[in-house]
Order: C-alpha cells, then sequence, then structure tokens
C-alpha cells in the first residue's frame, strides 16, 4: 500500500478528533463531576440512573403525603385531647348536680356551662387544616357539624387515606360520626344540659354512666391514633433510607471520582499534545531533507 502525504494527515486529523473528543468528555467530567452525561456514553448506567430517578421521584411524594398524614394527625390529637377535657369537666359538673345538696339553680348555672361545652364540642368537629375540615370524611369540603347537630347533608363519615409506599395507604383522621356520634359524646352532653335544665336528677345520674362510655371510646380513638402516628414514624424512617440507598445507587452510576477525572484529563492532554508533536515531525519530513 502506498503511503502518501495526504493519507498521513488524513490519518493524523482522524486521531487528533478522536483524541480531543476524549479530552472533552474528560474535561466534562472534571468540571461537572457527572460521569454519564447523556445516554451514548454509558446506556446501561443511564438505564439504572433513570429507573433510580424516578424512584426518587416516588419517594419524594410518598414524603410529601407523609408530611400530611402527620400534620393532620397532630391536629386530631390535640381535638381528641380537648374532647376528654371537656368531657371529664362535664362529669365533675354532673357529679356535682346529681346529688341532694344541689338545686335547681346550681343545675341551671351548670346546664348554661353544659351548653358551652356542646358548642365548643361543635367547633372542635369542625376544625380545619389547610381548608380542609379534618373530621369531614368523605366530605372534608364540607363542616362537619351544622346548627350545633352533625350535618345531614354530608354525613362526615368515612376515612381520608393518604399513598405512603407502593401499596400502602394509612388513614389520616377519624371522622366526626366516629369521634362525636358513635361515641355517644354529644348525645351524653345533651343528656345531661337537658336533665340540669329539667331539673331531673335521675336524668343527671343516667347521664354520667353516658358520659363515662363516651370518654372511654374516645381514649380508644387516642389509640388507635397513636398506632397510626407510631406507623407514619416507622414508614418516615423506612423512607429515609430507601432514598439514601437510592441516592447512593445513582451517584455510583451517575457521578465521577473527581481524583480520577482529574488525573484522566491530564493524561488526555498529554496524549494529544505528544500525538501532535511526533505528527509535526512525520509531516513536516519530505524526501528533498535527505537530497545532498
Amino acid at each position: 500500500m502506498r503511503i502518501t502525504n495526504s493519507l498521513l494527515s488524513k490519518e493524523a486529523l482522524s486521531g487528533f478528533q478522536a483524541q480531543m473528543k476524549a479530552l472533552d468528555q474528560a474535561r466534562q467530567e472534571a468540571s461537572t463531576g457527572i460521569r454519564v452525561s447523556r445516554p451514548s456514553a454509558d446506556p446501561v448506567a443511564v438505564a439504572g440512573i433513570m429507573q433510580s430517578s424516578s424512584g426518587l421521584n416516588a419517594l419524594e411524594q410518598y414524603q410529601k403525603n407523609l408530611g400530611t398524614a402527620k400534620s393532620r394527625l397532630d391536629v386530631e390529637d390535640s381535638a381528641l385531647s380537648q374532647l376528654t377535657d371537656v368531657l371529664s369537666r362535664a362529669k365533675e359538673l354532673a357529679v356535682s348536680q346529681a346529688g341532694d345538696t344541689a338545686s335547681a339553680a346550681t343545675r341551671k348555672t351548670a346546664a348554661a356551662e353544659v351548653s358551652q361545652i356542646l358548642d365548643f364540642v361543635a367547633s372542635l368537629g369542625n376544625t380545619q387544616l389547610a381548608g380542609s375540615y379534618v373530621f369531614g370524611g368523605r366530605y372534608a369540603g364540607s363542616p362537619p357539624f351544622v346548627g350545633g347537630a352533625l350535618n345531614a347533608d354530608d354525613p362526615p363519615e368515612g376515612e381520608f387515606s393518604v399513598e405512603i409506599g407502593t401499596n400502602q395507604t394509612v388513614a389520616t383522621n377519624h371522622s366526626a360520626q366516629e369521634v362525636f356520634g358513635d361515641s355517644g359524646a354529644t348525645d351524653a352532653l345533651q343528656q345531661l344540659a337537658d336533665s340540669l335544665n329539667a331539673n331531673d336528677a335521675s336524668g343527671i345520674q343516667g347521664s354520667m354512666a353516658r358520659l363515662d362510655d363516651a370518654f372511654a371510646s374516645v381514649q380508644n380513638l387516642v389509640g388507635e391514633l397513636g398506632a397510626r402516628m407510631n406507623r407514619l414514624d416507622v414508614a418516615g424512617n423506612n423512607l429515609d433510607s430507601l432514598k439514601v440507598n437510592l441516592q447512593t445507587f445513582r451517584s455510583g452510576l451517575q457521578d465521577a471520582d473527581l481524583t480520577e477525572a482529574v488525573t484522566k484529563l491530564v493524561e488526555r492532554q498529554n496524549a494529544l499534545q505528544a500525538a501532535m508533536a511526533a505528527n509535526s515531525k512525520i509531516l513536516n519530513l519530505t524526501l528533498a531533507d535527505y537530497l545532498r
């Protein structure tokens, strides 16, 4: 095969272009810290990077949902704590007014306080968070209590759940029907108020047992709430661990070792310079240089 100067020049140019491309890639790795900047660089790694990035996006949404759930449960926890307090106060009033030392006047005064407790309980039932009624159930956009009674048009029943993992959901609230209706809290308080207004000692005594039952029911709800909060804590820890693992996996595929990247950059720069120097000497040679 006849080797001509033009062929040497063409081969040299092709080699320079390949080395400059490799040098540019090394420069990008050293300056950005990213080893895989385009799919063609490493298709297998890119597939893993895309999969881990998708997983991280899902984890971020789960963490947001978990934060929302915690906020709702914290608000409900505060409301249930206040409800147990007013039920205890109502029980104290019932005990003080059930005996022979009580009179119609004292019972009238106690009835006024119980009426205020009923109003307060209705306000607890209408507790809102970010524009949503915490105890609204399926009708979180409608007030659970209307006119001091549970909303009959949009019954505050059912659970509001959020997804905190793949095929994992958690209920973020109890409904007003559960907390104030099924527990018997509002009915017990209403019976006490009516009996106090009627100066009915036996009715007051009967309301005491109902208040005890309502208090116990609310405490059961508090226990369920605590279990849900514990579940959220465990789920949150699991999400944090999984997030770290995915970030580490993606980093291993995508990120460059800076020391190695800088070393590679220097090596490829030196190689290009050596190639240029060698080709310069070869391409400058002619037959005339040796004819004396």
